[in-house]
């Protein structure tokens, strides 16, 4: 149960950091990384999304200290795919062809797979 509550928040922050990320590209810049020819400017929002997702990342280690890579990797990474289409759709309101969905679908029952018969 621990696992599943652990997955379930590692989505969540992975997801919140790329939305943030992704947000705080058009939002108000705070500051200049580097000048030249490689300039960096971070948002606020962009910043909340760095921690977001740094923090995924710590519990990401902590799954793989838990499960095994065979298992852990395709499922989180399954999930944060659709959880990614599901809220750019919903809080950025991209569009979505069909292949995206029926790509989704394919990658949603190799999840069921994965996890119903392969653990």
């Amino acid at each position: 149960m621990i696992n599943i509550l652990l997955m379930i928040v590692y989505v969540v922050l992975s997801v919140s950091g790329l939305i943030l990320f992704k947000l705080g590209t058009n939002s108000l810049q705070i500051g200049v990384i580097a000048k030249g020819i490689l300039s960096l400017q971070i948002s606020y929002t962009s910043i909340i999304g760095l921690c977001c997702y740094i923090a995924s990342f710590i519990m990401y280690l902590l799954l793989l200290s838990k499960n095994s890579l065979s298992y852990l990797f395709p499922v989180m990474t399954g999930m944060v795919y659709i959880a990614v289409i599901i809220a750019s759709v919903l809080i950025l309101k991209e569009k979505v062809n069909y292949f995206s969905v029926f790509g989704s679908l394919l990658i949603l029952s190799g999840l069921i797979l994965i996890i119903f018969k392969g653990n």
